[in-house]
């Protein structure tokens, strides 16, 4: 038996969620996919499709990729994190323990 373990949500998070599932709905919508059609396109079951279009949290990433990708929206995902104006100020100056001076860290 398989245990999930999640992660507990604000309801703010959950309101995201539902606002990005809602954005995947009507994009399907627009493109005149049916859940079905769509599910096919990803590789995955219908009712994926449906956890992703009402925002459940336990969607894996890699199914919005594919979505997006479907969609016609790939490097959305990417977009997401491309730009980080909290951590653009951020001194990036720490080492990670156990790093070595003479040693290129990349």
């Amino acid at each position: 038996m398989q245990v999930r373990i999640t992660t507990p949500l604000s309801g703010d998070e959950y309101d995201a969620l539902a606002r990005l599932g809602e954005t995947i709905r009507l994009a399907r919508l627009r493109r005149n996919l049916s859940q079905v059609e769509l599910a096919e396109r990803i590789g995955v079951a219908r009712s994926s499709v449906v956890a992703l279009e009402k925002g459940r949290p336990g969607v894996a990433i890699g199914i919005l990729m594919r979505a997006l990708t479907v969609l016609g929206y790939p490097e959305r995902l990417a977009e997401l994190v491309g730009s980080d104006p909290i951590g653009d100020g951020l001194d990036l100056g720490r080492r990670r323990a156990g790093a070595k001076a003479d040693v290129a860290d990349f």
